[in-house]
């Protein structure tokens, strides 16, 4: 399916404009604990996708883990540029929103956070192309 496009309707949590490469999780993460703020790196050794780098990417994860040290885990990799560009959940998450949104407003970034459906989210390739637009459609290049 090279060069296939197509295009799918997300709810936008934290509006905003982003692209880049999807780098889709294989299992739920704690920003608390299973991730390294300054690295932007997956520290959990359970974690399918230990030693990933998330910088750069549009995250997609199922679902995160953990609760009141999200958002500060989510603001802290995205002032310091070590987060990614947006990320995607499968189950919406509060205190994924408002590190967002934290960092957005703190540090006059734009990093959106959108939700889809978990099969929707099966769709998506790690490598595909991603943008995001503020209303919250979702097109994907691969």
């Amino acid at each position: 399916m090279n060069g296939a496009e197509f295009d799918i309707a997300a709810d936008p949590l934290v509006p905003g404009r982003a692209q880049g490469a999807a780098l889709v999780l294989a299992d739920s993460l704690s920003f608390w604990g299973g991730f390294d703020c300054t690295r932007g790196e997956i520290i959990d050794v359970h974690h399918p996708q230990h030693g990933q780098r998330v910088a750069g990417s549009v995250l997609f994860i199922p679902a995160s883990r953990g609760s009141a040290g999200t958002p500060g885990g989510i603001a802290e990799t995205l002032r310091n540029g070590s987060g990614p560009h947006a990320l995607v959940l499968a189950e919406r998450d509060v205190n994924i929103g408002i590190g967002a949104l934290v960092a957005n407003r703190l540090y006059a970034m734009e990093v959106p956070v959108v939700a889809i459906r978990l099969d929707e989210m099966m769709r998506i390739r790690s490598g595909d192309r991603i943008e995001i637009d503020p209303l919250g459609a979702i097109s994907v290049r691969r």
